[in-house]
């Protein structure tokens, strides 16, 4: 797994790598280790195409969604906004409309490959979660920027 914690983009703006759990990594794996033996089977010994076909695309759309998240996984903090990336999506948040900032352990769909968790609610009363590697960190700095938010 990665180590790097933080990282300094410029005078302003930090950036903290995701985390990334095991079981993420495990998603990968099997979904792989159970698809592959079918393909191949499909492809070479029964030549069921339909098999072939539909497993090619759960592999296909799995592997190709989830091993981006793990290498473009991280979240910044600027002076105007927070960005967050994972995989093929960003978000970008302005500080002023983010009301509330909580540790969770919630295990529902979050841009995160991870279930040590941040949330981070707007004011339309909408949640993201992310993770990140160096969560105490990356707390107080958020208080700093946005010093009116309850963390």
């Amino acid at each position: 797994m990665r180590n790097m914690k933080i990282q300094k983009i410029n005078v302003n703006n930090v950036r903290y790598e995701g985390k990334v759990s095991w079981w993420f990594y495990l998603i990968i794996i099997v979904v792989a280790a159970v698809l592959l033996p079918i393909i191949i089977f499909s492809a070479f010994v029964d030549t069921n195409t339909f098999a072939l076909v539909v497993c090619l695309l759960v592999f296909t759309a799995v592997e190709l969604f989830c091993i981006p998240m793990i290498f473009n996984n991280y979240v910044e903090l600027n002076n105007q906004e927070l960005i967050i990336v994972l995989g093929f999506i960003k978000k970008v948040i302005p500080y002023s409309d983010i009301n509330e900032i909580s540790v969770t352990n919630d295990s529902s769909a979050a841009l995160a490959a991870s279930l040590d968790r941040i949330k981070i609610r707007f004011r339309n009363k909408f949640d993201i979660m992310v993770s990140v590697e160096n969560k105490e960190d990356f707390l107080n700095k958020m208080k700093k920027y946005i010093p009116n938010t309850v963390v």
